[in-house]
This record gives structure tokens, sequence and C-alpha cells, in this order.
């Protein structure tokens, strides 16, 4: 795969700063270790650690939308050049038997023009001998 263009580098980024800046709004200092290890915190930093869940759920699913866009971005690429070399081959298939066609048509009318002649001279020949036997 192609490597990542800025326009995705710069939006992955805005994202990551939209969930740090969200996480500033939340007071991580009140969160207290108990005995068995657990973490108990309020209800606020509760609904703060949820909405920083779900908002990484979500731009998760914003990147895989766009690095399917840029694969199929990169394949339509790829098919355009496909396309733009078959027009090429195409192209110069018919180039090659245009050139055929015309080498052929000037054989042609040079071997028109010596049978014609050869033609009028045998009638010529006949004629002169049917007229002086």
């Amino acid at each position: 795969m192609k490597k990542p263009s800025n326009y995705l580098i710069s939006i992955i980024v805005v994202m990551l700063m939209s969930n740090i800046a969200f996480a500033d709004n939340c007071d991580w200092s009140t969160i207290k270790t108990m005995p068995n290890l657990d973490y108990e915190y309020s209800p606020a930093l509760h609904l703060c650690v949820g909405n920083l869940v779900e908002s990484v759920k979500t731009k998760d699913a914003q990147i895989n939308d766009l690095n399917a866009a840029i694969q199929l971005k990169d394949l339509a690429i790829a098919k355009a050049d496909q396309r733009t070399q078959l027009w090429q081959t195409t192209a110069d298939n018919e180039q090659d038997r245009l050139s055929k066609i015309e080498s052929s048509q000037k054989t042609n009318d040079f071997w028109y023009f010596t049978l014609g002649v050869v033609a009028a001279i045998g009638t010529g020949w006949m004629a002169s001998r049917l007229m002086h036997p």
C-alpha cells in the first residue's frame, strides 16, 4: 500500500487532539486506588471514560473508512492506468494495421498498373497479329 497522504495524517492528528482536549475537561486526579488494586472514581469521571471510549470507537471507524477510501482511490488510479495502457496498445495496433493496409494498397496499385500495361501490350500485339497475319 502507498504511504498515507498528508491529508490523512492531518485528519488523524485532529482526531487525536480532539480526544486529548476532551480528556482535559476531566479531573483525573480524583481517581483512587483501592486495596484490591481496583480503581474508584466519581460518576463524572465514569462519564468521561465512557465518552472517551465511544470517541475512540468512532475514530477507529473513521480511520477504517478513510483507509477503505484510500484503497478505493488507489484502485481507481490503477484501473485508470490500465485503461490508458489498453488504449495505447489498441492505438498502436490500429496504427500498425493501417500501415500494413497502405503498404498492401501501394503494392496492389503497382501490380494493377503492371498488369494493365501488360494487357495493353498484349492486346496491341494480338490486334497487330490479327491485322497482319
